[in-house]
């Protein structure tokens, strides 16, 4: 029998969530948040020092992983952070804060915090604009001819699916069958 991958050392262990994160946030070492330095940064250790604790001596300022990512300034632990992405990734068809809440054991408050600032992490802004300079797209769809071994029935299941989306200013149309 297969373990779960929640049983994972970095999804149980705060430590071990810390160092998860880092591994893949700086791959090359710590960088400092603040200054952008690489060198001279120490790793602070003791009993009271917070988990994951860097002091850059450059600027003389502590950071940890989280300055500067969808973690910073929340009060929930790295471990449930990663749990909640684990969760929303892993779901065919999306999670929703009420489900978090349920699952990790969080008030809904705070899962719907969590949920929010993770599909904020997660939205592309790379993609461009299909209009001319940002114009405007018209979008259709339309169902055409039988789908060979399908039952045919009300409705459109039965149909071939297209989509077209075409610039109103170039009259270029994007096409696809879905």
């Amino acid at each position: 029998m297969s373990k779960s991958i929640i049983n994972a050392k970095h999804f149980q262990d705060e430590e071990a969530a810390y160092k998860y994160v880092e591994e893949r946030l700086w791959p090359d070492g710590p960088v400092c948040p603040h200054c952008g330095s690489t060198e001279r940064i120490t790793k602070l250790k003791g009993k009271s020092t917070r988990t994951g604790v860097h002091k850059c001596n450059a600027c003389r300022k502590p950071f940890t992983v989280k300055v500067g990512t969808i973690f910073e300034q929340s009060h929930i632990p790295l471990r449930v952070w990663l749990q909640a992405i684990h969760l929303m990734c892993s779901s065919k068809k999306g999670i929703s804060s009420n489900q978090l809440h349920r699952i990790l054991g969080l008030t809904l408050k705070t899962a719907w915090f969590m949920s929010h600032r993770i599909r904020e992490a997660m939205r592309g802004g790379d993609l461009a604009p299909f209009g001319n300079n940002g114009g405007s797209v018209e979008a259709d769809e339309t169902f055409l001819w039988d789908i060979p071994d399908v039952p045919v029935k009300r409705g459109y299941m039965h149909k071939n699916k297209i989509l077209s989306l075409i610039d109103r200013e170039s009259g270029e149309a994007l096409q696809r069958g879905c």
